[in-house]
């Protein structure tokens, strides 16, 4: 008896084993996980998919890396995005919020946008801090724009810093993947606005010809202030150029026009040239 009882202790210690190890090894590799993740958000986005995809991160945005959640993170991102660019409205009775979008405002006309504050409260500790700081600056322009409608509606101080956060994001972050791209985006973005203005919103003044004294302020404290940028530096050549034609630009003259804006995408190309 005694030596039946023991080969049945040993029995179920093997399997006991067995199932612990299966347990293990049964578990999802990381690429595993991105793999069926990737599969997931490549197909057209639908309600259903954006429900499914927000409870696949949940449920493992903890089993992976800190790359592998940044990457989960961008593919939702991006799912998400191209569920508002098909211009289907939601269904009024869905939770959109639980799909991390802002609803959209019928008294302000505006369209529902991406949540990027709400996705950094839920997955801000799991992602890189490069995917932060780029949704920190999503965030801005998605509660307070730039431009709207060709207009420019924040001051050149604010313009400033945003161009600076996007500089210093390229700066610590050399991969070559979506962080990149977008933040390269932005700050290309912010230069031309500080440079060129904006159709509504010009740094030469439509009448008089005259070059904005807010701008020339604000830029000239930035250039002192932050002397060791990029951004101080296309400011610094920037004002070589005003220089050269006395901070007044005539808007019927072709020619001026055209250095003028030749001047503007010569220095933005060279600023994205740093990085």
């Amino acid at each position: 008896m005694k030596k039946r009882s023991s080969i049945r202790l040993a029995a179920g210690i093997l399997l006991l084993a067995a199932l612990a190890l299966c347990a293990g090894g049964c578990q999802k590799t990381e690429s595993a996980l991105l793999s069926e993740f990737k599969s997931m958000t490549e197909t057209a986005p639908t309600e259903q998919g954006l429900t499914a995809a927000v409870s696949f991160i949940d449920a493992h945005i903890a089993d992976v890396s800190e790359e592998g959640a940044s990457r989960l993170v961008l593919a939702y991102e991006d799912y998400l995005l191209r569920f508002l660019e098909a211009g289907e409205a939601p269904d009024p009775a869905a939770a959109v919020s639980d799909w991390f979008l802002i609803p959209a405002s019928p008294e302000t006309d505006l369209q529902c946008q991406v949540d990027y504050d709400a996705l950094l409260e839920r997955y801000g500790d799991r992602v890189s801090p490069e995917l932060r700081e780029l949704f920190v600056i999503k965030s801005l322009e998605t509660s307070e724009p730039s431009t709207v409608d060709s207009e420019i509606l924040r001051t050149y101080p604010d313009l400033l810093d945003r161009a600076l956060k996007a500089e210093n994001l390229l700066k610590e972050h050399q991969s070559e993947d979506a962080v990149r791209a977008n933040s390269l985006e932005y700050y290309k973005n912010y230069l031309f606005l500080l440079l060129a203005g904006s159709d509504l919103t010009p740094v030469f003044n439509y009448d008089t010809g005259l070059f904005s004294p807010e701008a020339k302020e604000a830029y000239e404290d930035f250039i002192v202030t932050h002397p060791d940028t990029v951004l101080a530096d296309v400011l610094t050549e920037y004002f070589g150029y005003l220089n050269n034609v006395n901070f007044q630009i005539d808007y019927t003259d072709p020619v001026a026009n055209k250095v003028f804006y030749d001047t503007c995408d010569y220095l933005i190309e060279e600023a994205l040239e740093s990085f």
